[in-house]
């Protein structure tokens, strides 16, 4: 029976490839949308959750958030470093990370923090900049690959285009890949950062009259990353400095806010979710016009299979053959369209790497999630359902007219 359905749709090869498109549109575009979203949520929430609370210039929570844990957006501005040394001395805190985001190099984001930042990622070559500040950095594999850096090498970095510092830095590692945001961006000692603008500062400091944009870095910071000793402890000092206004020596004022980064990215993702549902009411769409275009289909190839039956009927094959026989050969339609929409997704999937990254966000096209699974049993019941209704009515009509 299989061999003989297999020749049937040999015969139909313009109706299969119609029905197979069909469901390959659905089904691969349905499978992609659920698997996109599931991975960046457990990626974006994983980095957000490291830490309790982000403490920066006081401006959007969104732009805090994005710039200080996935680098995206540019830093809100820069507060006096001795918020990070209140925080190092507040006990509901355990660990405190300074973020500086300034300058770059060949175009990749240059963040000045410390050691601790990159915890957690592995070392290609070389070691992680230490804690002397002696202008090393590490840069990310992307960043070594595009730009040919090697362990020792020395670079340098520019505020803009046309304005390149005269201080090198040294390559002291490179970072594993990661597929994230990390691959493009080059990571040194706060304090590097720092000494790099003083330097500029004493060079314009004998140019009289000569005006620059360059911002006065030293002991500033963009942001400070906080974990606490607990949930609690992270919602009052969100509390505590919400609008909290610290004066320098000097007398300058700044504006702070903190937040708990887990939320801020939760209402991105509530966000998000609303795309994701238009997407899935749109592949319901498409499945409902799957329904009627094999209906349509099934309709057609029986009006001209009458003969075919007729003869199969005469040669002494029974209707509950006959019916098995299509059946298997839509069976057959939606298990192929169903392998190829699945096949498409994770090619998709691995060609999206890159477009995601930015948020710090690895795509795997190995990772199946259980709701893929029934999606695809979904779309295939939905490929054979015509034809199973068509085989009971044609069952039911056989029988009538044998009573």
């Amino acid at each position: 029976m299989l061999k003989f359905a297999l020749k049937n749709l040999a015969v139909k090869k313009v109706q299969c490839i119609l029905i197979v498109l069909s469901i390959l549109v659905s089904a691969g575009v349905a499978v992609l949308a659920y698997n996109v979203s599931a991975q960046v949520e457990r990626g974006i929430t994983g980095t957000a959750g490291y830490y309790s609370a982000i403490v920066g210039p006081a401006g959007s929570q969104t732009q805090l958030a994005m710039n200080t844990m996935y680098f995206t957006d540019a830093p809100l501005g820069t507060i006096p470093y001795r918020v990070v040394n209140e925080l190092e001395m507040d006990s509901r805190v355990t660990q405190v990370i300074p973020f500086a985001m300034a300058d770059s190099y060949n175009g990749f984001s240059i963040v000045g923090t410390t050691p601790d930042y990159l915890s957690g990622k592995q070392i290609k070559d070389g070691q992680l900049f230490d804690k002397a500040g002696d202008m090393q950095v590490v840069v990310g594999s992307t960043v070594a690959e595009v730009c040919g850096l090697h362990v020792g090498d020395e670079i340098l970095t520019s505020h803009s285009a046309t304005e390149v510092h005269k201080t090198p830095f040294t390559v002291a590692g490179i970072l594993e890949k990661t597929g994230t945001v990390y691959d493009k961006t080059v990571f040194t000692q706060l304090r590097s950062i720092w000494e790099v603008h003083e330097h500029e500062e004493e060079e314009h400091e004998h140019e009289e009259n000569e005006e620059h944009d360059h911002e006065d870095m030293d002991g500033m910071v963009c942001a400070v990353l906080v974990r606490t000793v607990n949930p609690t402890y992270a919602m009052t000092l969100v509390n505590d400095y919400k609008n909290k206004i610290v004066t320098t020596e000097e007398g300058h004022s700044y504006s702070l806010q903190a937040i708990e980064p887990m939320a801020v990215v939760r209402e991105v993702l509530n966000e998000a979710d609303q795309t994701k549902y238009i997407v899935f009411v749109l592949c319901a769409v498409i499945l409902v016009m799957n329904f009627a275009i094999i209906g349509i289909i099934t309709l057609l190839n029986t009006y001209h299979a009458k003969k075919e039956i007729a003869l199969m009927r005469l040669i002494g094959i029974s209707a509950g053959k006959i019916n098995l026989l299509y059946l298997i050969q839509n069976l057959l339609i939606g298990l192929v369209a169903v392998g190829a929409a699945f096949a498409l997704s994770r090619v998709c999937l691995a060609f999206m790497g890159d477009f995601v990254s930015h948020m710090g966000v690895v795509l795997s096209a190995r990772a199946v999630y259980w709701p893929e699974i029934l999606i695809l049993l979904g779309v295939l019941a939905v490929s054979v359902l015509p034809t199973a209704v068509w085989t009971a009515l044609m069952a039911r009509r056989d029988s009538a007219e044998n009573a």
